[in-house]
């Protein structure tokens, strides 16, 4: 997903998620009501950090709240490499790192094969 994308996606899903119209976010970020459509539609590519801050302001969250979600991806990812990712951050730390040791002793053993 592109960065553009990324924000088109958002600036709607938070939009919904605070009950918003177009109307009222062009009003609360004073942008005009055809920028915020452009924005959505994913048609306003390249968008002004001015621009940006303005929404993200008008939403009252933190930058880092508004790009959390992000990754940028320059190519597919393996979705086996997804699954292990997402069972990990569902584990405590030392859960997590009691299986990076297991996971580094397997490996090592297999070199040794």
């Amino acid at each position: 997903m592109t960065l553009d994308q990324y924000v088109a996606k958002q600036v709607q899903k938070l939009r919904k998620e605070f009950k918003l119209t177009q109307e009222q976010l062009a009003e609360a970020a004073n942008i005009d009501v055809s920028s915020i459509a452009k924005i959505e539609r994913g048609e306003r590519s390249n968008i002004k950090v001015n621009t940006l801050d303005k929404l993200i302001s008008a939403f009252n969250i933190s930058t880092t709240t508004f790009f959390n979600d992000y990754q940028a991806i320059d190519k597919p990812i393996d979705p086996l490499l997804d699954t292990l990712q997402t069972n990990l951050s569902n584990l405590s730390s030392n859960k997590r790192k009691e299986y990076l040791l297991i996971f580094d002793a397997i490996l090592k053993a297999g070199e040794n094969d």
